[in-house]
């Protein structure tokens, strides 16, 4: 699920960012930054990268219980995640005015676009800005090893965890 997230995510981004630039070529890239200072220089492209996962522990945890005919299954509850995500438009210098533009575009597209649907999965995604600190912001890029480039940094609510597995059946009583 993380990967469909985020795959699913990229791909959205990638096509609006096509038509709103002109573009044939893919811009968006689901890949994290090398570090561009020492080893070459930036690609001009929307870096979409994975910074961290946790539980969301709001909903709680309710056991997985389900009819089957005239027998119940017992399953893991799913888990409930956020993903924290980067979106960092990686541009050399001389091009640091299309990368503001760039950034620019994809705070309008989160803005008007705040979820989406996984095909399949009917999971409603839900994406919204996290403000970091200039240290915090300072300590992820440096984590990433590489230096600052403009960039939003989002949470991905609600992806959900479930892998169908049944622990156990039994049978339903009907009758005391």
């Amino acid at each position: 699920m993380i990967a469909k997230t985020l795959i699913t995510f990229s791909e959205l981004l990638d096509d609006h960012l096509k038509r709103v630039f002109n573009l044939t070529e893919s811009i968006v890239y689901l890949q994290s930054i090398m570090n561009n200072s020492i080893s070459q220089m930036p690609d001009n492209k929307i870096h979409i990268f994975l910074s961290n996962i946790e539980r969301e522990t709001a909903g709680g945890i309710t056991s997985q219980r389900q009819a089957l005919g005239n027998m119940q299954k017992n399953a893991s509850p799913e888990w409930n995640l956020n993903l924290y995500v980067m979106i960092s438009a990686c541009f050399n210098a001389k091009q640091y005015e299309m990368a503001l533009r760039s950034i620019s575009t994809v705070a309008c597209f989160l803005q008007a676009n705040n979820h989406f649907v996984l095909q399949g999965k009917n999971a409603k995604i839900q994406v919204e800005p996290v403000n970091l600190s200039t240290s915090e912001l300072s300590n992820l890029w440096s984590i990433n090893g590489n230096q600052y480039y403009p960039s939003l940094f989002c949470l991905m609510r609600n992806v959900l965890i479930d892998s169908d597995e049944i622990n156990r059946l039994d049978t339903r009583i009907r009758q005391i």
